[in-house]
């Protein structure tokens, strides 16, 4: 029964990052990340994007090979496929995410934390004993281990074990869970150095449809909506009539379907000797579906707590409350606004989407910016004023 001080669950951005900053915070700790699948970054169920400034906290993109596409513009078409050019500089890359996803993994190795794939973590208890540690068991290949860990980072997904068993609540109401489905389409002419977003009932109900290349003429063309608003069909139905009339002739080369937690963080992210971070603990943009950057910022969030308590020989419920205390301050908050601003968007229909649009267009391209697109959007939808007040006055 191996001894650890910290066992990280999941190797995806918030799990490496975590592994990577507890060695960096406190190099004599014993490391562990285990990974279920028999690769890192395989198989990708993202859109891949990620703004420049989050991504350079974590990673330079520069001449990088997981780095696929730098986007400088952004393309917001309507229903009636209207389109809103706004750009700004540096607002993001699309990832490779099998390479980017293996260059933090081994990032985390080089720092000494050990990198096991094909170990899924089956189950959690907590030693009753006076150091209180918690017996996770792992089956890798043919044969099963309980490590007995200090702390758990729960960097487990969506579907988080970790915090279930640590007796967290992870519900997420079905309106607040997109179904999302995504090909990897070749052979298509979009602008390479944009990211598209599409609204509308009829394409999306509850959510939108996106282009965001990964080079000239390829591209992960994808949906995510909310099942509650659908006429039946499922994300995959819906995103192949959009594909029919927007590119009947790409090639398919890649399909990926999965669901996306459009909610708030969840009320508690701890327990005595664990904490879950990124999607387990629901810290996804909840008006733009986005993950990655939070997920980073949440491990390395993790890992520092971690490592303070464990050198203060403190892993308690109470001393590990800090980590929640500081994503709350750090992003928390803000996902709360957004969430709030998204609730409100719900109102806006598919005929007030195509004014809008319309009226931005009539702003010059170089004075169009995400908040002025806004301004349009509150003038025009006065209900709106009371839910962005707070964040963009």
């Amino acid at each position: 029964m191996p001894d650890v001080d910290v066992l990280v669950v999941g190797a995806g951005p918030a799990g490496a990052v975590a592994a990577r900053e507890a060695r960096r915070a406190a190099p004599e700790l014993d490391v562990v990340l285990l990974e279920r699948d028999p690769a890192v970054g395989s198989p990708v169920r993202c859109a891949e994007g990620v703004g420049d400034a989050g991504l350079r906290e974590f990673a330079n993109p520069d001449g990088a090979d997981w780095a696929a596409r730098r986007i400088t513009r952004v393309i917001f078409q309507a229903p009636d496929d209207t389109e809103v050019l706004v750009a700004e500089r540096g607002i993001g890359w699309v990832l490779d995410r099998t390479r980017f996803d293996a260059h933090l993994a081994a990032e985390a190795a080089r720092e000494g934390a050990e990198v096991r794939v094909g170990a899924e973590a089956t189950a959690m208890t907590r030693n009753g004993g006076a150091d209180g540690r918690w017996h996770v068991q792992v089956k890798e290949r043919d044969r099963e281990e309980t490590y007995r860990a200090r702390i758990v980072i729960g960097a487990d997904g969506v579907e988080t074990m970790v915090g279930r068993w640590a007796g967290l609540d992870t519900r997420v109401p079905s309106r607040d869970m997109e179904s999302c489905a995504q090909y990897v389409l070749e052979g298509i002419a979009f602008d390479p150095d944009a990211i598209y977003l599409q609204f509308g009932d009829a394409i999306a109900p509850g959510g939108y449809a996106w282009i965001f290349p990964k080079a000239v003429g390829v591209a992960n063309v994808g949906l995510g909506l909310v099942a509650l608003k659908t006429d039946g069909r499922n994300a995959r139905q819906y995103l192949d009539a959009w594909i029919a009339r927007r590119f009947p002739n790409g090639a398919r080369t890649g399909f990926t379907v999965g669901g996306v937690i459009v909610h708030t963080t969840i009320k508690k992210t701890y327990a005595g000797g664990v904490m879950v971070a990124g999607d387990a603990a629901h810290m996804i943009n909840p008006l733009s579906g986005g993950g990655i950057i939070n997920a980073m910022k949440a491990g390395r969030l993790a890992a520092c707590t971690a490592a303070a308590a464990i050198r203060e020989g403190d892993t308690s419920e109470r001393r590990l409350a800090a980590y929640h205390l500081a994503w709350m301050e750090l992003l928390g908050e803000d996902h709360l606004k957004y969430y709030r601003i998204k609730q409100a968007l719900e109102h806006m229909d598919d005929a007030f989407l195509n004014s809008l649009a319309r009226t931005v267009n009539k702003i010059p391209q170089q004075k169009r910016s995400i908040g002025r697109i806004f301004t349009h959007a509150l003038i025009k939808h006065p209900q709106l004023i009371p839910v962005a007040a707070r964040f963009f006055v």
